[in-house]
């Protein structure tokens, strides 16, 4: 390759890199991919201030449970829309759909409250003219040849009772829908929902009148649209909230969301398109009326919201719409909740209250409080009060007058009753009751009824003054929490489907998304998306540079400044989101940098792979794959010298071969061992273990080098125990197949300590392998293995630094041939998992029998050692110490003997 072409190369690389990731682009997997890399910036970016005044008013599980059914009378809602009137609230949002009519109900107030004082009052009244008659003929003040005119009076006044009772009684039953319609215009501030379909297959039947009333009245006002303007949605058909509702609403706005691809909530439509008219998002056209917007910009890339004293500019992405800055929390830790549990509880206990204030009223017990409204008069005129503001409800323009005189009026009522029930009302009472009761001519049976009544008014006022202290703890929590909220009410109940993801949570209710919507608006902390093609076009001016700047590089050189320009690019793109808030898709660059160097990098690759292609065919028939690798990496490797280091050695032997070898024709023996060897050299390097040498049929390997390990000891003693269970198998083949007289049986030596490990040797033939004391001790434990009947020995420093993962049987501290220093010798039996109940007693049995043995209790040591045999068929161990045991018996040691045998055989 002539320098003049490769130099060339180097220009055409990011222009030819640049078609290629244009046309990745074309797939929406990258664009997900791109999405994910947004994701993660966002998560960096400072969370963003959550809007003090929104409120999420949450119908949960426990609101649902306390009304007791789903979905709830609408007057449930009404009740809880007048409640919110009387705290204060400044604006309510329902992200609830009223798009079909329902049944009508029954006033369960009036039928309860009202309708009893009704009949109160009339068949009192009418019961005062009765008596009254009667007593008038009684005295003689009408004779009663004259009493027949007033009895005919009386039958007109019962007739005309009749027919107002009956009328009152009609009134039961009742129009839900009116009823919250009623109860929006109430409340004046109140918004519904017009949904925006995709597709004119309406999910109610919604007549023209309807259709005609929202384009008129309900969609957005004061639009300048520019015709570079790119809106992203236009509906085929609307559904919007039923008539009753709407008329009163102070607006709708329609509660669809955008889904990404990748089934993440990000971005939001702010408004819609239908037929000549556009529409405001749920919380958008609340939030142009609470902020006095009087014109809406719609242009290219942004919507710019116009006040007298204010202007809002909302950036939109390619396709239109507002990126949502979330909040990085769960909806239940995000913004402001109160459940709606709360105002159903109010509701309940005022009902308790104004009952029981009802039969004290009936019992006389209200005509003993002292205070300048009188109770009684103060409860039925402010439900006189509410029901005129009820029935003024044809507008979303309630009385504003009336509204605060009937705020103040319930305030009073509460209060009153506060008083009623902490004042000395009860006292006086009662003290009335103990004169009664004190008289000397009452008679028993009165005297009884007085003492009845006594308890019963104590027990009356105490169940009042609970509800009235728990109601007015509640009222105080209300207004706290909605005094000036704006309140976005939605459906959270464990069966709601509506449930989403955004870039923080996989599970997010739906009406958080409104907050989140609202609140990106009210704290103006924007995102912003910048079009593919300026990442594109800073993609290619990268990518050229870094083309130049790494073609006469090292590969090192190259990796490290290939780094820096990819990150260094990440890092640029998370500052300029940090700080603006403006996002720059990232993949493009990040792709396009990366295939340079890449690219780059294969053509520097083909021309030094012959070099490292050599040294690999060179010393691939005595070193181990990652040794050849650490020599290619760092060809000083190739010096002879070692370091020291922990290390763990492993030696195998097969307990008589050589009796086996001559058993068989040679060219069977090596098919015999090859088999055999290959099978335990895989399970020595399947757990990174490095094959020293092999010595006819013995195996040398270490772990520890040339990789790292921390856990060299663990993957020693996992390779000898899985070496004996391919042993099994081994066996049962060989000995199916013929290929064997007798079963191969191996012996394992393993121990752990400092060891010289490195090239050994001389410059023209070297081996990578280990050295010293260490690695001879782990060679004479193999051969030990002969002397107890085991199979795998290991030391002390092994059995500790393995852990507890394997099952070990402690044996004698011992000095063995050539090794100065006493070492205590663990037979490792498996892994402790696979050991069964019968081993686990077994080898208990035996360390306690070892432990009489070193306090020289032989003969009591040998019988557990014997029953250890039981538990252990064929155990070398037990047998090889009853025979000491025996010998200890009739010739002790001498006294001072330390306990370490010595061992002469290696």
């Amino acid at each position: 390759m002539s320098r003049k072409f490769e130099f060339r190369n180097y220009y055409l690389t990011p222009l030819v890199i640049a078609v290629i990731t244009c046309s990745l682009f074309l797939f929406p997997g990258l664009r997900g991919a791109d999405r994910r890399i947004y994701d993660t910036f966002l998560h960096i970016k400072p969370a963003v201030k959550e809007e003090s005044s929104l409120l999420l008013l949450d119908i949960d599980d426990l609101a649902i449970a306390q009304v007791g059914t789903w979905p709830w009378s609408r007057s449930v809602i009404a009740d809880g829309l007048i409640l919110l009137k009387e705290f204060e609230t400044d604006t309510v949002v329902f992200d609830i759909e009223y798009v079909d009519p329902s049944p009508r109900g029954v006033d369960s107030r009036y039928l309860e409250q009202e309708i009893p004082r009704r009949f109160r009052e009339e068949f009192g009244e009418l019961n005062e003219n009765i008596n009254a008659l009667f007593e008038a003929i009684l005295q003689g003040y009408i004779p009663l040849e004259e009493a027949e005119e007033y009895i005919y009076d009386l039958t007109d006044i019962s007739s005309t009772v009749r027919d107002e009772l009956l009328q009152s009684v009609r009134h039961v039953a009742r129009d839900n829908d009116e009823y919250l319609g009623r109860a929006f215009s109430l409340f004046g501030n109140a918004w519904a929902t017009v949904n925006m379909l995709p597709d004119e297959v309406e999910l109610v039947k919604v007549g023209d009148e309807l259709k005609s009333y929202v384009k008129e009245e309900i969609s957005l006002k004061n639009l300048a649209v520019r015709e570079d303007y790119r809106h992203p949605y236009s509906a085929m058909a609307i559904q919007p909230t039923i008539y009753p509702v709407i008329s009163r609403a102070a607006g709708a706005g329609f509660p669809n969301v955008v889904v990404d691809e990748d089934g993440v909530r990000r971005r939001i439509d702010l408004v819609a398109l239908y037929q000549d008219s556009w529409f405001g998002q749920l919380v958008f056209s609340p939030l142009v009326s609470s902020l006095g917007i009087t014109t809406i910009r719609l242009q290219k890339g942004r919507i710019v919201l116009e006040a007298p004293e204010q202007s809002i500019t909302i950036p939109l992405d390619r396709d239109g719409r507002m990126l949502i800055n979330w909040p990085p929390k769960k909806f239940n830790d995000s913004f402001r909740h109160l459940s709606y549990n709360k105002l159903v509880v109010h509701d309940r206990i005022e009902s308790q209250i104004v009952r029981n204030l009802q039969i004290m009223e009936q019992a006389g017990y209200l005509d003993f409080h002292r205070s300048e409204a009188p109770l009684a008069d103060l409860l039925y005129y402010t439900q006189q009060l509410k029901e005129e503001l009820l029935s003024a409800g044809g507008s979303a323009s309630p009385d504003e007058a009336q509204a605060a005189k009937y705020r103040e009026l319930r305030a009073l009522l509460f209060a009153t009753c506060a008083d009623f029930t902490g004042g000395e009302t009860e006292a006086l009472i009662l003290e009335e009751i103990d004169r009664i009761l004190a008289s000397p001519d009452l008679e028993d049976e009165l005297r009884d009824e007085y003492t009845a009544v006594r308890k019963e008014v104590s027990a009356s006022f105490e169940a009042l003054g609970a509800d009235v202290r728990e109601l007015t703890a509640l009222r105080e929590e209300l207004q706290t929490e909605l005094a000036g909220s704006f309140v976005i009410i939605g459906h959270t109940g464990i069966s709601t489907t509506d449930i989403g993801v955004n870039p923080f949570e996989k599970e997010y209710m739906n009406v958080g998304t409104h907050a989140a919507v609202a609140n990106t608006i009210l704290q103006g902390e924007f995102l912003d998306e910048l079009h593919t093609g300026w990442s594109l076009l800073a993609a290619v001016l990268l990518t050229l540079i870094l083309s130049m700047v790494i073609r006469t590089l090292s590969p090192l050189q190259s990796i490290i400044v290939s780094l820096v320009f990819i990150l260094g690019t990440l890092g640029g793109g998370l500052l300029l989101f940090l700080f603006s808030g403006v996002y720059l898709p990232m993949l493009g660059p990040l792709i396009m940098l990366s295939l340079s160097f890449l690219t780059i990098s294969g053509i520097k690759f083909l021309k030094t792979e012959g070099e490292k292609s050599f040294l690999r065919n060179a010393f691939s028939r005595y070193l181990s794959a990652d040794v050849i690798k650490q020599i290619i990496d760092n060809p000083d490797r190739l010096n002879l010298g070692g370091e020291k280091k922990e290390l763990t050695a492993v030696f195998t032997d097969i307990k008589g071969f050589s009796t086996i070898s001559e058993q068989l024709d040679p060219t069977d023996l090596v098919k015999l061992l090859n088999q055999y060897l290959t099978t335990m050299s895989d399970t020595i390097l399947d757990l990174k273990g490095t094959i020293d040498k092999y010595e006819g049929d013995a195996i040398i390997a270490f772990f520890g080098a040339p990789i790292e390990q921390f856990d060299h000891s663990y993957r020693a003693c996992l390779s000898a125990v899985r070496m004996k269970r391919m042993e099994r198998e081994l066996n049962q083949r060989f000995m199916e197949d013929g290929m064997s007289p007798s079963p191969l049986l191996t012996r394992v030596g393993i121990n752990t300590g400092e060891m010289v490990v490195g090239n050994m040797g001389t410059l023209q033939k070297m081996d990578y392998t280990i050295m010293g004391n260490s690695v001879n001790l782990a060679a004479r434990l193999e051969g030990v293995n002969k002397q107890y009947g085991t199979w795998i020995l290991m030391s002390e420093q092994t059995r500790e630094a393995a852990g507890d993962s394997f099952a070990a049987r402690q044996l004698d501290r011992v000095r063995v041939v050539g090794i100065h220093q006493p070492v205590r010798l663990y037979e490792l039996i498996d892994e402790t998992e696979h050991l069964d109940s019968n081993t686990r007693e077994g080898l208990d049995t035996f360390h306690a029998a070892l432990e009489l043995f070193e306090e020289r209790e032989w003969e009591e040591a040998e019988k557990l050692f014997r029953a250890a045999t039981k538990l252990l068929p064929e155990d070398g161990p037990s047998g090889f110490y009853i025979e000491r045991c025996r010998k200890f018996v009739s010739t002790p040691p001498a006294e001072n003997w330390d306990g370490v045998f010595n061992l002469t055989l290696k």
